[in-house]
């Protein structure tokens, strides 16, 4: 079904909405317009679509966290489609590396592309283009603010821009002339990230509008320029697009073929784009929303501050730190995307754990996924203590965001994690393999392991825990695998931790749904 403009409008009030009733719980990254995505392919069903951090089956997420399956606007309702994306920022995450060398060659002429880098933002990014400002036509480089901008700062004007990246004078290609400052609030959202630096004469001696490696075309009417690639999620499995008319509107430049710009809507969802970047060179993806809205928290001068983006294009695996600025065209098969490991997905709660104890958990989220539907969904207890972790996260985040564990307490989990990882890793792939059984040593360490932990822990906390691990953990020794998992489907095992939990006023042992395997007690 095509998107008229009354619809468009309609999604966009229904994307306020959600907005205005979500944006304020944790996990909730924004919302577009997109078609309704499922079993990964795109249907012609227009929805709003939402991003979370993390999807999960409505059982185990709090009521209050769930999302509606429709939005009505006038005498219709709309569906919310929920997609995993999520919380964005500026350069994303470079901490996993995609496959593919970086452009660091040095060109002259200059070319999109290209590695540039303002020495005072000690990072790179990516030359968008070659444009010409249209106050005097002077030649300049075309690309992010949080590119050629130390801080969103209006002191970065005449900053020394240089190719490639570098600390050599001679590198020194051109010079911040203007930049749309990133505003704050949700009131005032920002429908870009873009800035101009204007070439040094011996730079605008040749201009070029060519592509770093011809890894493809320049922009032209039949492959227009449509944005800028600007901001990702902390995996990079999405980013996102601003409006080339509106950033080379805020800037006051133009293309060096100013006709060869496009703006994309509704009817170009599903189109191919393509970009040539400094980080990940060639990539080619598919619109996949567009009108999509979300906040960006950046540090500004010492603090952290909240940015809304308004009115951009979503896009899957298209982009990585140091790719922020490429300039995007409409073109390539859309299929050409960055190799990325789609199982690997940021939990919020095991980052913040992770960055606490200096541990590298965000690596084993696999592990983990198989660690829960591999073995603890097979028993009631398992399923049980899945949804308790699930439900609890704020209160996981409570403790531990910002926080940094002692130097003993760093010490220990890191004698722990490196004990027990490849143990863990061996035990997963063959649990069933003989002689493979909970021994003394393993109880006695997961004593030491909670005991630390309800240093952190309330009295009620401390109480059940030890409730569960002195009545039932303990029994566990020279169980095997499927010995545990029959142990943790049985009836009384069950009860005995869904009362020891019940008793805790901090903890929320219910979602939106009661588990399906039991009723209340």
């Amino acid at each position: 079904m095509a998107i008229s403009r009354s619809m468009r409008n309609a999604l966009r009030q229904g994307r306020e909405d959600l907005l205005r009733g979500f944006s304020h719980r944790r996990g909730f990254n924004g919302a577009g317009v997109a078609y309704r995505v499922r079993d990964g392919e795109t249907t012609d069903e227009p929805v709003v679509v939402a991003f979370v951090t993390k999807k999960r089956p409505v059982g185990l997420l709090l009521e209050e966290d769930v999302l509606p399956r429709q939005v009505g606007v006038g005498n219709r309702n709309y569906g919310v489609d929920v997609y995993q994306a999520g919380p964005f920022s500026l350069g994303g995450d470079p901490e996993f590396e995609p496959p593919g060398p970086t452009i660091t060659e040095r060109f002259r002429p200059l070319l999109q592309g290209a590695q540039i880098s303002n020495p005072a933002t000690s990072a790179y990014g990516t030359l968008g283009a070659i444009v010409r400002d249209v106050t005097d036509g002077a030649p300049a480089i075309l690309s992010n603010n949080h590119v050629l901008v130390a801080n969103n700062a209006s002191s970065s004007i005449g900053n020394e821009i240089r190719q490639p990246f570098s600390t050599s004078a001679n590198d020194v290609v051109a010079n911040v002339t203007r930049f749309k400052p990133f505003t704050f609030g949700p009131a005032r959202p920002n429908l870009v990230d873009v800035a101009i630096a204007r070439l040094t004469p011996a730079a605008a001696k040749e201009l070029s509008d060519q592509v770093a490696g011809a890894r493809m075309g320049p922009f032209t009417v039949d492959n227009p320029c449509v944005g800028l690639y600007f901001a990702a999620d902390p995996f990079n499995l999405y980013g996102v697009i601003c409006k080339i008319d509106t950033a080379l509107d805020e800037v006051g430049a133009n293309l060096l073929t100013p006709e060869a710009i496009a703006v994309p809507g509704p009817a170009d969802i599903g189109k191919p784009l393509e970009k040539a970047g400094a980080r990940t060179g060639y990539t080619s993806s598919r619109i996949h929303a567009v009108d999509v809205k979300f906040p960006v928290f950046m540090e500004i001068s010492g603090g952290t501050r909240v940015a809304w983006f308004d009115d951009v294009i979503g896009i899957r695996q298209f982009g990585w730190p140091g790719d922020s600025g490429s300039g995007v065209r409409l073109g390539g098969d859309g299929e050409t995307r960055l190799g990325i490991d789609l199982g690997v997905f940021s939990c919020l709660a095991t980052d913040s754990v992770a960055s606490m104890y200096d541990l590298p958990l965000q690596n084993d989220v696999p592990l983990a996924d198989r660690i829960r539907d591999g073995f603890m969904a097979r028993s009631y207890t398992g399923n049980f203590l899945v949804q308790l972790f699930y439900l609890n996260n704020n209160v996981i985040l409570s403790r531990t965001e910002g926080v940094e564990a002692s130097p003993s307490e760093k010490a220990g989990a890191a004698s722990m994690y490196q004990k027990y990882r490849d143990f863990v890793y061996a035990a997963v792939d063959a649990p069933d393999r003989p002689g493979l059984v909970v021994t003394r040593e393993h109880i006695d360490d997961a004593a030491l392991g909670l005991a630390s932990l309800q240093t952190r822990m309330t009295a009620e906390e401390t109480t059940a825990t030890n409730q569960i691990f002195n009545s039932l953990v303990r029994r566990t020794e020279g169980m095997t695998h499927q010995q545990l998992i029959a142990f943790m489907d049985r009836d009384d095992v069950f009860d005995a931790v869904w009362d020891a939990v019940a008793a805790v006023p901090t903890v929320q042992a219910l979602g939106q749904l009661r588990p399906l395997w039991r009723g209340p007690r």
